[in-house]
């Protein structure tokens, strides 16, 4: 097993508790089971692939704790029923969902057909709901929960990318909703958007890795790394985030500060430049 990195987290903050994190075989949502097992969670690790799972399982085993790999497409309610029923055979309840599987590829609007739209559609909006839905009937309106989905910072739309965007907006909405409805059941449900986060992933996307940063600018100046998510994911999903509900995290370094013209190429870029502490600006 890899050296871990330093604990951010105490190792009790999830004692007890038994999460389910979906798409977890890679990316963030493998970091996410794996940072959750370290805060003293069991952890059921649900995917398409066995492998990526499997392995993702074997390494929260190694750390002390109990977890599952499930093979699931969540587009499938029976095979999201045959999960459900795995979960109570082996831990009797559940208390966090991340809701992180879901995927897309780049294509312009208008080269885009109805069946590629619709397989978005399905794969992150309907399958994140068929998932909680499952969830909430199984487990946690009956005892409550945390529900987090990861989603993708679509606030003022994603060129390129109009099947997720229209996804995620649905998925924001749907959390929304149900954070109102559920709140009396004691469910708390909030979304994380990532901005441009180096995973696996980026190998899926017509874009040279140098090219990421360039074309997202955030203000950081840097892309995040999978840790940054998992970091609000746990946050959120614990009792840190106890009064927490129906919100919308934008974890993006900034990505989504952009004005519509920067006022520094009007004045003097030198005058924004940086300055040790203590230098006044007229020396």
């Amino acid at each position: 097993m890899q050296p871990m990195p330093a604990m951010r987290f105490a190792a009790d903050l999830l004692k007890g508790q038994i999460a389910l994190v979906t798409g977890g075989g890679t990316g963030m949502g493998r970091a996410t089971a794996i940072e959750m097992a370290r805060c003293g969670a069991d952890v059921v690790v649900l995917g398409r692939r066995a492998e990526p799972i499997e392995d993702c399982a074997n390494v929260i085993r190694e750390l002390g704790r109990k977890s599952v790999a499930i093979s699931t497409d969540i587009r499938l309610p029976e095979q999201i029923e045959s999960a459900m029923q795995r979960i109570k055979d082996e831990f009797g309840r559940l208390d966090i969902l991340v809701n992180n599987a879901g995927g897309q590829f780049v294509t312009p609007a208008r080269e885009l057909n109805n069946k590629g739209f619709e397989t978005v559609i399905r794969n992150n909006l309907i399958g994140s709901w068929q998932m909680t839905k499952a969830v909430a009937d199984h487990f946690m309106l009956e005892h409550g929960g945390s529900i987090v989905f990861v989603t993708a910072c679509v606030r003022s739309g994603l060129s390129g990318f109009v099947h997720t965007a229209a996804a995620r907006g649905g998925v924001l909405a749907m959390m929304k909703t149900l954070a109102f409805e559920w709140a009396e059941f004691g469910i708390r449900l909030n979304c994380v958007a990532p901005g441009t986060v180096r995973t696996e992933g980026m190998d899926h996307y017509p874009i040279a890795p140098e090219q990421w940063l360039k074309l997202n600018r955030n203000v950081m100046g840097r892309m995040g790394d999978v840790g940054d998510i998992s970091a609000a994911i746990i946050f959120l999903s614990s009792s840190l985030g106890k009064f927490v509900t129906g919100e919308e995290w934008y974890i993006d370094g900034g990505e989504t500060l952009h004005l519509a013209h920067d006022a520094r190429q009007m004045i003097d870029m030198a005058k924004f430049s940086r300055r040790e502490p203590g230098v006044s600006k007229d020396k």
